[in-house]
């Protein structure tokens, strides 16, 4: 328990040496950012297929059964980040597989129109990527640190990977297995943490980066965007949604599957990601929206005991009993609302409203279940949150699948994913709309 301890505590362990979180300095900062520097005029020589060879050999090895490097992420980040060893068995492979190679390659050529513009100038023009890109991670999910860590170096940067107070284990672990593999690549990878806001810490952090990319709530956000100055990509709150097309509850057997699927959506990582659904849109009225709620009470009961749910707070399970009682009094004083929740745990919630509005959840799968006449109002009732909506899950064999696809782009939603895969979207979805490495790159045109 003591070695799993000390290496929680470690910060920075690539290349450099290990600082402890409660002695991360200016120096030790400046002193990551110099190495990183030097590892750049290396790794900028270094052809991209190189590289995606090396990182392919490293997604292989996390995905293979019995990995090694998974089976110590399983062991460390229940007790690191709180989610049960159910769901980081489950989750992990999930994250990791989009991963590989052919689709980091497609994601290049689809952003960059060629990948070998990294290497040379191709049409006249030459793609550079930032000599050190600082990620500031987020807490809310486990081993968020992979995608950013590999898309950086895919683009011949160096990763700083700052982790959140949430998951101070993956980042270090995820930069160790590159290093196993290429010590050359490993070398360009920096992992640390300091408590948010340490400006001995942030500040030489800031300065040193070429490129700073944050995840986080919204006033996070503006609060590291208006300290920065270099250059910031910011990725605030965001929430998603679900749909059940008519012709999905008709068929009864296809009802439980898509209800099955809405349930894995909404436990998975106990809605604490962007893609979670918090608010599910059911094509009918109040009493076709209370059938379908039927169909989730189950389902959300029988993942409660495969997947545990996280302890929550104090503040949580308030949040989450306000939520009930809202709902009960509606129900109780004008019949507009019905709930559905196990009376002796916090553990899931669904609440039908005859006339609601879109609004996020407590999390802590939690679920509002509102009617809806015709999926045209949809970008009406979406429009308000039309800044925060990220995915939408919707049955993709319904009839109505395609013309629900159109509206749902009208409203701005940037992911549209078969109910049951809400939870690990390909390589290629658009974070907040935007490119995902496109973005960071400049460009030389001659």
């Amino acid at each position: 328990m003591r070695d799993r301890d000390t290496r929680q505590r470690q910060s920075v362990a690539i290349g450099a040496g290990c600082f402890d979180d409660d002695s991360l300095s200016r120096v030790s900062v400046s002193a990551l950012l110099d190495r990183l520097r030097r590892a750049h005029s290396r790794l900028r020589q270094r052809p991209v297929d190189d590289i995606l060879i090396s990182l392919e050999g490293v997604v292989a090895q996390w995905l293979q059964p019995g990995s090694t490097w998974r089976e110590t992420a399983e062991e460390m980040l229940p007790a690191a980040t709180g989610f049960s060893p159910a769901m980081i068995r489950l989750g992990l492979p999930w994250m990791l597989a989009s991963l590989r190679a052919p689709a980091i390659a497609d994601l290049l050529a689809a952003e960059l129109g060629d990948r070998d513009a990294l290497d040379m100038f191709v049409g006249g023009r030459r793609a550079i990527g930032p000599p050190i890109v600082l990620h500031m991670l987020p807490g809310n999910l486990p081993a968020t640190a992979a995608i950013p860590m590999v898309l950086s170096l895919a683009i011949k940067s160096c990763p700083l990977m700052k982790s959140a107070h949430g998951d101070r284990v993956f980042a270090q672990l995820f930069a160790r297995s590159i290093a196993a593999v290429d010590p050359e690549l490993g070398e360009c990878i920096g992992a640390c943490y300091w408590e948010g806001g340490d400006r001995s810490a942030e500040e030489p952090a800031f300065a040193g980066a070429d490129l700073v990319v944050a995840s986080g709530d919204d006033e996070t956000i503006a609060a590291l965007r208006s300290r920065c100055p270099v250059r910031f990509i910011g990725h605030g709150h965001k929430v998603s949604c679900a749909v059940i097309t008519a012709d999905v509850l008709a068929d009864a057997a296809g009802a439980r599957s898509a209800a099955a699927a809405l349930a894995t959506d909404v436990s998975l990582w106990d809605q604490q990601g962007c893609l979670s659904p918090q608010v599910c849109f059911v094509e009918g009225d109040f009493e076709a929206a209370c059938a379908w709620a039927e169909l989730l009470v189950p389902e959300l009961a029988r993942l409660a005991e495969r997947l545990p749910p996280r302890a929550s707070g104090l503040a949580e399970r308030a949040a989450i009993r306000h939520f009930r009682d809202e709902a009960e009094w509606a129900r109780a004083a004008k019949g507009t609302a019905a709930l559905y929740a196990p009376g002796d745990s916090t553990d899931w919630t669904v609440v039908v409203e005859r006339e609601g509005v879109f609004r996020p959840t407590p999390l802590a799968r939690s679920l509002r279940v509102l009617p809806v006449r015709r999926f045209d109002d949809l970008e009406r009732l979406l429009g308000p949150a039309r800044s925060i909506v990220e995915a939408a899950g919707r049955v993709s064999d319904s009839a109505r699948a395609a013309h629900l696809d159109e509206v749902l782009a009208r409203a701005g939603v940037h992911w549209i994913a078969p109910l049951g895969q809400m939870q690990h979207p390909p390589l290629s979805w658009p974070q907040g709309g935007r490119p995902r490495v496109g973005d960071w790159v400049e460009w030389t045109t001659a």
